[in-house]
């Protein structure tokens, strides 16, 4: 398939799999369980969870499937900000509840804070005139966490009914 097309640095979806051996370590330690416990729980072997978890192990990628079971077991959707981040989106949570007037001030806050991130970031990673790549790479997080919390914000008023 496409073993020995990529070097490892240059894996597809590379930043995936990090996330998604990120998120099934960080419960591993939570619950303190090893990795065949969380396996089980999620249907498959140990083997097969590894090779998942592999970008190097194209014969068995990181399935649809497996991304949706360890999200729902874990509760965390850094997997699939992950992968909505490929498609340069953003993932929002769907508000159930109409929101108060309390919930939107607390919004603006957050969305405020984190756009006054973003400002301060850029400027001091551009005021010497040049950006290096580990400056870009501070700037573009601070934007999205910006742009995270102004979706979150929209969400909300627009689930606001008006008489």
């Amino acid at each position: 398939m496409l073993d020995g097309l990529f070097g490892t640095d240059e894996l597809p979806n590379q930043h995936v799999y990090e996330v998604a051996q990120m998120v099934v370590k960080e419960y591993m330690d939570e619950h303190h369980v090893k990795i065949d416990h969380v396996a089980s729980l999620l249907g498959t072997t140990k083997g097969y969870l590894y090779a998942g978890l592999d970008p190097s192990q194209t014969t068995k990628p990181l399935s649809i499937d497996r991304i949706i079971a360890i999200t729902k077991l874990t509760g965390d959707n850094s997997i699939l900000d992950a992968v909505v981040k490929q498609f340069d989106l953003i993932l929002v949570n769907k508000i159930e509840a109409q929101a108060s007037v309390l919930d939107l001030n607390v919004l603006v806050d957050r969305a405020s804070i984190e756009n006054n991130d973003v400002f301060r970031e850029a400027k001091v990673d551009l005021s010497d005139g040049v950006i290096d790549a580990e400056e870009k790479k501070r700037i573009i997080k601070e934007l999205d966490e910006a742009d995270k919390a102004n979706a979150e914000l929209r969400s909300r008023v627009m689930s606001i009914e008006v008489d």
